[in-house]
């Protein structure tokens, strides 16, 4: 199978995920454990300008919101944030998707762990609609990306993820987490390619 045909507009889905304040800004929960936001925040525009183009041929670009709720969190979450010394607030505020905006017609998805497809209808949504293949974007690379795609490989979903369309808790996490994914889980590649199969140009996105 040939890229172009793996990511054929309709059979393919595009996910954005955890493009929030929490995790992209100052204050949020990434930025209070010591992890540089920066990459998250010039993510942003980049994603913007693939979103234009993707918007352009693809029905189904589903943004994936994490969702704090005190009330399901589990002994052994618990335990790790306290071995870590993280104290985890809630701030409401820090849960708004940050410079991303989904359109009228794009789901939103919520989700209460690392993965998109665990206990949501992330997969009843994909399935219901014949999709074959997934292109994963956003935050973190090393954690809600990677284990989303574990589960949609798992899932007999293709997975492709683009490089310069997600960023991990470091530069580090994200390239080690970049080739475990391309080793074992789906295709990493830029997104240029994507435009390319889609016959989009970098300068037709962004009109």
């Amino acid at each position: 199978m040939t890229l172009a045909e793996k990511v054929k507009p309709h059979w393919t889905a595009l996910l954005v995920i955890d493009m929030q304040k929490d995790y992209c800004c100052e204050g949020g929960s990434f930025d209070r454990r010591g992890f540089d936001t920066m990459p998250a925040r010039l993510l942003a525009p980049r994603l913007n300008t693939f979103l234009d183009g993707a918007r352009k041929v693809l029905s189904r670009i589903v943004h994936i919101k994490m969702t704090k709720i005190v009330e399901l969190r589990s002994e052994a979450n618990r335990e790790q944030y306290g071995r870590l010394g993280i104290k985890r607030l809630y701030d409401p505020s820090y849960s708004e998707f940050f410079e991303i905006v989904p359109l009228e017609d794009e789901i939103i998805i919520p989700k209460y762990s690392y993965s998109a497809f665990f206990a949501t209808y992330l997969d009843q949504y994909l399935r219901s609609s014949a999709t074959k293949t997934v292109i994963l974007t956003g935050v973190a690379t090393n954690v809600c990306v990677e284990a989303a795609a574990r589960d949609a490989f798992i899932r007999d979903y293709h997975v492709v993820v683009p490089r310069d369309l997600t960023e991990g808790s470091s530069l580090e996490a994200k390239e080690a987490s970049l080739k475990n994914i391309d080793l074992f889980f789906g295709e990493v590649l830029d997104s240029e390619l994507l435009l390319n199969c889609w016959a989009i140009s970098n300068e037709s996105a962004s009109l």
